[in-house]
């Protein structure tokens, strides 16, 4: 999401700085200047990248994406509220407070996830919120994510703004729609870690298949599949009834959703993912039909019909049962497209960015 706001706001007229550690490169804008870092010792560098520009005057605010999951810049933006001048504006669309429990859950399943991974999000919240108040604008995804940060923000208002995407490519998508596939498939789109819910997806297709001896799933996710997913295929009978597809090439994911008979969210957001997952949303607009567990902010764009608790996925697939049987059909919902447009979304930025700078 980070590329396609700078994206917006420079083709708004706005000189816009991205400094990032990733690989990806976005299509070239006029007004859009990347900054590639190392990701070793990125957060000190990205500090002094920021001052740098702000000394030759070509920065007004500073905009920081998915704060809060950054645990590692913590300690940086102390030095960076008393070095600079600029207002910062931080987007929450995750939160890193992990519960014990599911830190178990994680260290069952994956020990070198939980340990690598997933220790860092058992710190105590006070770190959190003592970074939300250095913050002068904080601006959340969902209602469910802004109540979980408003006791950092006490005497401050938190903003919300929903996920968002470049909407052209789902728009073209509901024009060429090409149909259901003729066998009954179910998509699974994410990754092997524990909290993204493949697991809970393969047991649920496992239920599913008792019933539907031809259903199939798909699963977009990474290379290479991890013996714990393997292991977890056998044991419930899925040989040949699943097919991987890697997110490491060009998959037309909209064109994917649109062939299924049902989009599974089995993660838990917004931990595993940001809330609500865009996945859910594309799904909806594009009129797949979507069960899902009733985590973070899903039950803001998702019927409870359409949710079970988290981790029951025997109710989960007696819930896609229903959808598999054709008993509740769904159309598509293009009226979603400019709820969740990016340049929806860099209008309201563009707003929050011109209130700090008048103040």
């Amino acid at each position: 999401m980070a590329f396609e706001l700078a994206r917006q706001l420079a083709h708004k007229g706005h000189k816009v700085h991205i400094i990032t550690n990733k690989s990806n490169r976005p299509i070239p804008e006029p007004g859009l200047t990347i900054h590639h870092l190392p990701a070793r010792g990125f957060w000190q560098a990205a500090v002094r990248s920021l001052l740098e520009l702000e000394s030759v005057g070509d920065l007004d605010v500073i905009h920081i994406q998915n704060l809060v999951i950054h645990r590692a810049f913590a300690p940086f933006m102390g030095v960076l509220r008393r070095r600079c001048r600029l207002p910062v504006v931080a987007y929450c669309c995750q939160i890193p407070g992990l519960a014990f429990s599911s830190w178990v859950d994680v260290l069952k399943k994956d020990p070198s996830e939980a340990v690598f991974n997933k220790l860092g999000m058992l710190a105590p919240s006070f770190a959190t919120q003592w970074t939300i108040r250095t913050i002068d604008k904080t601006i959340a995804s969902t209602k469910f994510i802004k109540n979980e940060l408003s006791s950092a923000h006490p005497l401050r208002e938190i903003g919300i703004i929903p996920p968002f995407f470049n909407d052209d490519r789902l728009r073209q998508s509901l024009k060429v729609s090409s149909g259901k596939s003729p066998n009954r498939q179910v998509l699974y789109l994410g990754s092997h870690k524990v909290l993204r819910g493949e697991d809970d997806f393969l047991s649920m297709l496992g239920l599913l298949r008792k019933q539907y001896p031809d259903l199939q799933g798909i699963a977009v996710t990474t290379d290479p599949i991890p013996r714990r997913i393997r292991r977890l295929i056998r044991t419930q009978n899925l040989n040949g009834a699943v097919r991987f597809l890697s997110r490491g090439v060009d998959i037309d994911v909209p064109s994917l959703m649109t062939s299924v008979n049902l989009y599974a969210f089995t993660g838990l957001s917004p931990i595993g993912s940001i809330d609500p997952p865009l996945s859910v949303i594309e799904s909806l607009i594009l009129g797949t039909p979507v069960v899902s567990y009733d985590t973070g902010g899903i039950s803001e764009i998702l019927d409870q019909d359409n949710l079970v608790p988290y981790r029951d996925y025997v109710s989960l697939a007696r819930r896609a049962s229903k959808f598999l049987d054709g008993e509740e059909g769904v159309r598509p919902r293009p009226d979603l497209l400019s709820r969740f447009s990016s340049d929806r979304a860099s209008a309201r930025f563009e707003e929050a960015y011109q209130e700090l700078a008048r103040s």
